[in-house]
């Protein structure tokens, strides 16, 4: 046997031992997935995302609450804590990992909807519907997003646009940082 013969059959036998041994981690780490879910639940980034079933395409909508109204909402919803946090400082970062839960899911678009209490009040009074349901919120969101173009942006902005957090600092300094992605 020559040297590139060998050479050859050398290379042909680590990649099969390099696939053979990525294809095992792979499946490790699905078993292990499918585990963490049945103990725990879904995971951080996916909890709670309404993702339809299949592959299909479908838009998303990230409803998030003006930054003066954040008390108010926490006020008005204690039980909220889980989803939005404590402060509004931990509050970006969650619908920043919702927003990128949805593109990640396969979101053809990913919209973020700032909303008010008062207008998502006015809006729960005239359907009838309960403020304090989630279908509600989700369905304002859909509502608003249809109503209101203007007051509605694509996530995720452009590196150096505005951030859609509302801090004045363009998304690439802000939420769009690596660090906190």
């Amino acid at each position: 046997m020559d040297w590139r013969s060998a050479a050859a059959s050398y290379t042909t036998s680590w990649t099969s031992n390099d696939l053979a041994a990525e294809a095992e981690a792979d499946a490790s780490f699905a078993a292990l997935s499918e585990l963490v879910r049945e103990r725990w639940g879904d995971l951080p980034g996916r909890r709670g995302l309404d993702v339809p079933e299949g592959g299909e395409a479908f838009d998303s909508i990230v409803l998030r609450w003006a930054r003066e109204d954040f008390p108010a909402v926490r006020a008005r919803w204690p039980e909220s804590t889980a989803h939005y946090g404590d402060d509004y400082d931990a509050y970006p970062a969650r619908i920043q990992r919702e927003a990128r839960g949805y593109d990640e899911a396969g979101a053809a678009h990913v919209r973020m909807v700032t909303s008010t209490l008062a207008d998502f009040q006015a809006y729960a009074q005239r359907t009838g519907r309960d403020p304090a349901d989630q279908k509600t919120r989700q369905s304002y969101g859909e509502w608003h997003a249809a109503a209101h173009p203007d007051q509605t942006l694509l996530w995720p902005p452009a590196r150096n646009g505005p951030c859609w957090c509302d801090s004045g600092r363009k998304y690439k300094k802000c939420c769009g940082t690596p660090a906190k992605n």
